[in-house]
């Protein structure tokens, strides 16, 4: 009699702690590993980040269940894009700073230093502008040069990304709606450096000139979706 109520015991423990684990994952990810990633844009001393782990949804905002609306990731279409962007201030993954968007275009993504198209978006930029006592020439993105004195067209979005890891391929071995991913190591990157953003020179000719000064650094360690 007492093994009997003494087995009941350990099967009714293990019953119940079985059923914590399956309710455990509150956002019910279906995943087969987690990720870490994480990005930091650093304008004039202001840092707008977003840092977090993949068992609290995915930061990738491509219409899978349970993402975050604040993106980190790399996506693979013609050339590699990497999109970093805070939608979102009340999301888990917020950290700092305010709403904005950087795309980073990588032709071909290698190890070192990438020549990237890079681009800005979102309202934040242009008060950037009005702090610095101008206009956006351009609202709700921001066009800059590394170069300062070019005109508008000559040098124009470009910058020298340093590509430290190349990160591992991420799989989905069941097909959605349901995906059960299998991340793969983050990408990670970074520059740092100085900007030049536009504006107009003089009304009359209508000539656009970068030389505006910009403190700006970029890291990232974004989720590999291929």
């Amino acid at each position: 009699m007492k093994k009997s109520i003494l087995f009941l015991a350990i099967a009714s423990l293990f019953l119940s702690c079985s059923g914590s684990d399956s309710s455990g994952n509150s956002s019910g990810n279906s995943f087969t590993n987690s990720m870490d990633y994480e990005f930091t844009i650093t304008v004039n001393g202001e840092a707008h980040k977003v840092k977090g782990n993949t068992t609290d949804g995915m930061p990738t905002a491509f219409g899978y269940p349970h993402e975050i609306n604040n993106q980190c990731a790399v996506i693979n279409s013609t050339e590699k894009s990497v999109m970093l962007k805070i939608n979102d201030v009340t999301a888990v993954n917020y950290i700092s700073g305010q709403n904005l968007e950087c795309r980073i275009i990588l032709p071909n993504l290698l190890m070192g230093i990438n020549q990237a198209q890079v681009m800005f978006f979102g309202s934040y930029f242009d008060s950037i502008y009005t702090n610095l006592g101008y206009t956006n020439p351009t609202q709700g993105n921001c066009n800059f040069s590394i170069v300062r004195g070019g005109a508008f067209y000559s040098v124009n979005n470009k910058l020298p990304i340093t590509i430290t890891d190349l990160g591992t391929n991420t799989t989905i071995p069941q097909t959605p709606p349901l995906p059960y991913f299998n991340f793969g190591e983050t990408i990670k990157g970074n520059y740092t450096g100085t900007i030049y953003l536009w504006r107009q020179q003089s009304p009359s000719t209508g000539t656009f000139i970068y030389d505006v000064p910009v403190s700006l650094s970029i890291d990232f360690k974004a989720l590999r979706m291929y």
